[in-house]
C-alpha cells in the first residue's frame, strides 16, 4: 500500500478515535446534571474564585441569577425556622427556590443554606436580608459547611482557572465544568498518535501508533478522570505534553508546558527528574536546572498573585498554599476505613482498591459504581512486566528508552512520596501516567515483537545472571568508574545565546 494512502488512512482512523472519545464524555457530562465526586470541592473552589476573587457572577442561565444563600442559623430547628420565612420572601420577590432544606442542613458537616434563582433587580436586596450569613452566584453550592469561603489553597490555582474560564463562556452548568477534562483527554490522545508515529516504522508501527489511542481511549481511569471537573486530566495533559516536546528537543516549550503542570497540581513536579537528562542532553545543567526548577516557581507565583492580592497578606497566602500544601501532601488525610480505599503505586497496576467517582442507583436494582478509577490492569502489568525485561537494552529501543524513562521515574516519585508518609493516595492518581504507560507499552511491544531483539534482550539477561553468579563465586570484582568529559578536539557545542564551545579533556 502506498505511503500516502496508509498515512491517510491513519489519520481517518485517529479521528475517529477522537470522536468516539468526545462522543461518549460528552454523552456521560450531559447525562448527570450535579456534582461527581470531588468535583464539590474544585467546582466550589472555582466558583468562589469568580464570586471572590475576580468579583464576577457566573451564571447558570439567562435572565437573573442563580444564588445559594448561607443562613446565620442556631441549629437545624432555627435552620427549618428561617429558611421557610426567606422561601416565602423569595417567591414575593419574584423568584423561585430551587434546593432547599430536602438537600440542606443535613450531614456531618451540614450547610445551612438555600439555593434560588432571582431577578436581577431582586438580588440586592436578597443577598442583604438579615438572615443571609453569606452568598455565592453560580449553580447550587453543594451540602457542605464553609464551601461558600473554600478556595482549595492546597492545590495550585491553573486547573480551577480553567473551570471558572468554561463557567464564564458556557455556563456554570455540570456539563460545562467538564468542558476542560474533556478537551485534556482529546488532545493527549492526538499526542499519544503524533509522538508513537514520529517513533515506530512500517505498517507495525502505524497499526500500534493508532492502537495505543484507542487503548487509551477503553481505559477506565482515562475515561473516569477526563469527564470529570477536577485537576487530573489537565495534570495528565501537561505533563504528557511536556514529554512530547521534551522528546523532539524543544525543551522551551517542554519547560513552559511543565511548568502548567505544576500550576495545576504540584505532581506536576514529578516529571521533573525524568526530564532533566533530555534537558541537560541539550543545555547546560545550570540551563537545564533553571527550566525545569524556576520556571514552573515563577509560572506558578504569577498565577497565584490574584490569590495574595485576595488574602491580603502575603505571608497567610505563603502559609495556606505552600508550608500548608507542602504538609498536606506528606501526610495520611484520612485513616485507612474512614474515607475513600487509598492504594499505593503499585496497587494502581493491579487494580487493587480502586477509586469509585460515582454510583449509579436505580430503583429495584440497587447501586452499581458508575465511574470507576480501575485501569486495565492486565495492560498495565503487562507494560510493567515488558519493561522489567527490556532493561538491560533500553537504549536499543526505537526512542532509546525515553518513554520508559518518563514513564517509570514518574510513577517512581509516587513511591517515594508513600514512603515519605502519605499513604491516602488514590487510583486516579494513576491517570497522570496512564498515557505514558500506554506509549511505553506500544514501544516495548514494537521492538520486541522482532525475534532479532527478543533474542539480543534474552542473551543480555542471560550475560547479566552469569555476571551475578560469578560475583557470587568471587571470580569477578565490581568497579564503579565516573567520567567527567568535555567534548572532544573540533567537535562544536551550542549553548543558549548561540555560542559554542569546543575542547577536549577528561578527568576520572
Amino acid at each position: 500500500m502506498p505511503a500516502s494512502r496508509l498515512s491517510a488512512i491513519e489519520v481517518l482512523v485517529v479521528i475517529a478515535v477522537v470522536l468516539a472519545y468526545c462522543y461518549l464524555q460528552l454523552s456521560y457530562a450531559l447525562s448527570v446534571d450535579d456534582y461527581v465526586s470531588d468535583e464539590i470541592w474544585y467546582v466550589s473552589s472555582s466558583r468562589n474564585y469568580l464570586n471572590r476573587v475576580f468579583g464576577v457572577r457566573p451564571r447558570v442561565s439567562e435572565p437573573g441569577y442563580r444564588v445559594t444563600l448561607e443562613l446565620s442559623a442556631a441549629g437545624r430547628s432555627d435552620y427549618l425556622e428561617k429558611v421557610g420565612r426567606l422561601s416565602a420572601e423569595i417567591e414575593r420577590l419574584g423568584g423561585r427556590v430551587v434546593k432547599s432544606s430536602e438537600y440542606y442542613g443535613s450531614g456531618n458537616n451540614p450547610l445551612y443554606a438555600l439555593c434560588a434563582d432571582v431577578p436581577g433587580e431582586a438580588v440586592g436586596e436578597l443577598v442583604s436580608h438579615p438572615y443571609v450569613r453569606r452568598y455565592g452566584f453560580g449553580y447550587c453550592y453543594p451540602n457542605a459547611g464553609n464551601i461558600l469561603d473554600y478556595m482549595n489553597l492546597e492545590h495550585p490555582p491553573l486547573g480551577k482557572y480553567f473551570v471558572a474560564i468554561s463557567m464564564l463562556v458556557c455556563g456554570d452548568r455540570p456539563v460545562c465544568w467538564r468542558l476542560p477534562s474533556i478537551a485534556s483527554g482529546a488532545v493527549i490522545l492526538v499526542l499519544q498518535y503524533a509522538l508513537l508515529r514520529s517513533v515506530l516504522g512500517g505498517l507495525w508501527g502505524s497499526v500500534l501508533a493508532v492502537l495505543v489511542p484507542a487503548l487509551t481511549l477503553v481505559d477506565r481511569t482515562f475515561r473516569s478522570l477526563t469527564v470529570v471537573a477536577m485537576l487530573d486530566a489537565q495534570l495528565s495533559l501537561f505533563t504528557y505534553a511536556a514529554f512530547f516536546y521534551a522528546f523532539r528537543g524543544r525543551v522551551l516549550k517542554s519547560s513552559a508546558l511543565l511548568s502548567l503542570a505544576f500550576s495545576t497540581k504540584f505532581s506536576g513536579a514529578f516529571a521533573v527528574p525524568a526530564l532533566y537528562p533530555d534537558y541537560a542532553r541539550r543545555r547546560p545543567p545550570a540551563y537545564a536546572i533553571l527550566l525545569l526548577i524556576y520556571a514552573p516557581l515563577a509560572t506558578f507565583l504569577v498565577l497565584s498573585v490574584p490569590l495574595m492580592v485576595f488574602r491580603g497578606d502575603l505571608l497567610r497566602w505563603w502559609s495556606e498554599a505552600v508550608e500548608g500544601a507542602v504538609r498536606w501532601h506528606l501526610t495520611t488525610k484520612t485513616e485507612p476505613g474512614r474515607g475513600p480505599p487509598s492504594a499505593s503505586p503499585w496497587d494502581w497496576l493491579v487494580g487493587a482498591n480502586p477509586f469509585v467517582l460515582r454510583y449509579r442507583c436505580e430503583e429495584g436494582a440497587g447501586c452499581v459504581a458508575d465511574l470507576v478509577a480501575s485501569g486495565n490492569p492486565a495492560l498495565y502489568v503487562a507494560a510493567a512486566l515488558l519493561s522489567i525485561y527490556a532493561i538491560p537494552r533500553l537504549r536499543r529501543l526505537p526512542d532509546g528508552g525515553r518513554a520508559w524513562t518518563y514513564t517509570w521515574i514518574t510513577w517512581l516519585m509516587y513511591v517515594v512520596l508513600w514512603i515519605a508518609g502519605n499513604r491516602s493516595q488514590y487510583s486516579f492518581y494513576m491517570v497522570q501516567l496512564t498515557p505514558l504507560l500506554y506509549t511505553t507499552l506500544g514501544v516495548l511491544v514494537y521492538h520486541l515483537s522482532d525475534p532479532k531483539n527478543l533474542r539480543e534482550v534474552s542473551r543480555a539477561w542471560l550475560e547479566a545472571l552469569r555476571n551475578v553468579v560469578r560475583y557470587l563465586r568471587g571470580e569477578v570484582v565490581l568497579r564503579v568508574r565516573v567520567e567527567v568529559e568535555a567534548p572532544e578536539a573540533g567537535a562544536r557545542r551550542c549553548w543558549p545565546g548561540g555560542s559554542e564551545e569546543s575542547g577536549s579533556s577528561r578527568v576520572s
